[in-house]
Order: structure tokens, then sequence, then C-alpha cells
């Protein structure tokens, strides 16, 4: 693991001293969250303050035929109340991108430390140190990765699919994430009807755990078809089948979304979705289903409408163009539909300028027979 460290620091540094050839720019941000609860919290630790410092860069240049180059790393030391400290390379990605490739194709070509993300952003959506290629012919796309999560570090990891990730994630001995490795293909379709794409994925997954019993091999395969329905309305709509390779069962997970964008109407942002998840349906990464309440995404049924606008989007100054005020409504059931309780949301979001942000944002939820729980979290980013 030392070698690879080393071998990625050589090469970053080596780009680096090549700069007057390269254009880079560099900077640092400070971002801070702050968060208190009241009732009866899951968590018997919760993170209440987060303070983290980024190091970030990007060098890029063109090569001959129209090719592009680029590097991307963001080094960060963060500090919370559950941790004295935490230092390590989230992004550490060279990209590369080749026009006219393969009968006229735009190939894209990713390695390094960086997010991999499915077609649904709920089954993955986490960083792992692999490759992503994607082959682009604009009415046809193709791309294919893969990725290992076991050099991560364990307490920015949301990886745990099996008992025995449980176990390592409370153990404080053990320090890196769940040691798995996967592969993702994606394919998006010509739009046979305008403005309509039909997509199709797999992804599987390889426990590579060392010893005998307690591995958890998956797999998940999705169909999702997007697009405009008409003027400010957009849908999206999925199917996911996620199959336990190891135990012998599988699940299932539908989802969709109405949103509509009005940028004349004060910047307005509005979305209905629903999501339903099988009683042995899993994913590979933790989804956020809530800002209070987040359960997992199984045996689940949830309903959400979500609004927000920005009331001077177009009248004032830079500032006020971009303070936005946001309320969520959320109803949870089981996949049985019997009614577990609902959430309501609402925040305000500031960004006068690209080198700062806050957002102060509340919630309450009432579970169906339980006790209110709530929550208020104050986030500011500075960049320098």
């Amino acid at each position: 693991m030392n070698r690879r460290i080393s071998c990625l620091a050589a090469l970053l540094l080596a780009l680096l001293a090549a700069g007057p050839l390269f254009a880079f720019d560099y900077g640092l941000s400070l971002d801070n969250s702050s968060t208190l609860e009241w009732g009866d919290s899951p968590e018997t630790d919760p993170e209440l303050q987060r303070d983290k410092v980024s190091l970030w860069g990007e060098q890029f240049w063109s090569g001959a035929g129209g090719a592009r180059y680029r590097l991307l790393f963001n080094l960060y030391y963060l500090y919370t109340n559950k941790m004295a400290f935490l230092a390590e390379p989230d992004l550490l990605e060279f990209e590369m991108s080749w026009p006219d490739t393969a009968g006229g194709g735009v190939l894209d070509l990713a390695l390094g430390r960086f997010r991999f993300f499915d077609l649904t952003g709920i089954v993955l959506d986490h960083g792992a140190d692999g490759a992503f290629a994607e082959l682009d012919y604009s009415v046809f796309r193709f791309s294919v990765g893969a990725g290992y999560t076991g050099l991560h570090l364990k307490p920015e990891s949301d990886i745990n699919m099996s008992a025995a990730d449980w176990m390592d994630d409370a153990d404080d001995g053990v320090h890196f994430a769940p040691r798995r490795l996967f592969e993702i293909l994606t394919v998006r379709f010509p739009e046979i009807i305008p403005r309509q794409k039909l997509s199709v994925e797999a992804l599987a997954q390889q426990d590579r755990r060392s010893g005998s019993g307690g591995t958890l091999d998956s797999f998940h395969t999705t169909l999702r078809w997007d697009g405009a329905a008409w003027n400010g309305f957009y849908h999206d709509l999925s199917v996911t089948g996620a199959f336990n390779l190891s135990e012998n069962f599988q699940g299932l997970m539908a989802r969709g979304a109405l949103r509509w964008f009005d940028e004349d109407f004060y910047g307005s942002r509005a979305a209905a979705e629903f999501l339903y998840a099988g009683e042995d349906f899993f994913t590979l990464s933790t989804p956020t289903l809530g800002l209070v309440n987040n359960p997992a995404p199984a045996d689940l049924l949830r309903l959400s409408l979500d609004y927000s606008i920005r009331p001077w989007n177009r009248r004032f100054s830079p500032a006020l163009r971009n303070l936005a005020f946001s309320a969520a409504g959320r109803l949870y059931f089981t996949s049985r539909r019997a009614f577990l309780g609902q959430e309501l949301e609402g925040g305000l979001i500031f960004r006068p300028s690209a080198d700062f942000g806050a957002s102060l944002t509340a919630g309450l939820w009432a579970p169906e027979g339980g006790d209110y729980r709530g929550l208020v979290r104050l986030d500011f980013s500075i960049g320098l």
C-alpha cells in the first residue's frame, strides 16, 4: 500500500515540477459544520462538530489532435468531535480526453482516486481507487469502470454491507474501509423518441476480505428512463435489482421523480419523488434518505416533495441573487405500506461569491407512536 501511495505522490510531484509548461490552479478551502440535535438519537455518539481543511489543485494541458489532459488532487485534514484528526487524499485523479476516437467518438479516461456513482445515485456513491473509461458518440454512450475501496480510511467510508463490515466499523484497531472490488458497466442507447434517454447498467462487487466465511459478493442491475416531459418538467424513472450472490437472495428497488425548473419564476425548483425498496434490497454505500431520519433503503416506501426559490435571482446585487430558501416534506412507510412517520425540512442557502457560502438547515422527525426528534445544522465554506 505504501508503495502505491509513493508512486502516486511521485507522479503528482513530477507533473507539478513541470508547471511552466502547463496551466496550474490551486487553493485552500475551509469547511465547517455544526449540528444541534434534540430527542433520542439512534446514534450513541453523533457527529456534532466537523472542521475540514483542504488543499486542492488542478493542472491541465492540451496535446496533439485536440487531446486534453488534466490532473486533479484534494488533500484534506479533518477534525470532528468523534476523532482527533484524519488526513488523506480524497481526490487524486488523472484525466485524458481524445476526440475522433473509434469512428468519431470522444474517449474519456480517468485513473486514480475519485468518486464512483451508479445510475440511481443510491446503490453506489463512494470514493475508490480505480479507473473509468467512457466512449461518447453523442447519440450512444458506453462506459466501464472498476474501483477498490480498501485503501480509504475507515471514518470517511460508509460501505458496510455485511456483519463483518459492521464489526470492523466498531473496532478502533481497524483503520481502513472494507476491502471490496467493484466493476460497473453502463450503456445509454440512442434516443428513439427525442429528448428521452434509456440506459442500462450492471454493477458487480466482490468481497476481498481474507479468511473464511462472512464474505458478501453481489450484483446489481438497473434500467433507467429519463428526459423532458413538457415545458420545464423532467421525469426520471428507474428499476434496480439487487442480488446477494453469497446468500442467494434478491431484492428490488423502484424510483420515480418529476422535477420542475423555472428560472423566470424566481429561480424555482420543485420535485415530487417516490422510492420503493423491498425487504431484501441492499446497497453498496449508505445513501442519505432524510435529514433527521435516515433509514436504510430496505423495506421502505418514501414519498417526498421538495421546493426551493431564489426571490432576488435577477433583481439586486450578486450576493442576493444566490440567496435561496428551501422546504421539503417526506412520508415514510414500510414496503407493505404501514406508516412509519413524517419529516419536515427547511433551509436557507447563501452564496455571495465563489469563495464563500453558508447554509442553515433544520428538520423535524415525527414518528408514528414515538417521540419527536429535531436537528439544526449550520454549514459554511471559505475558499482561499
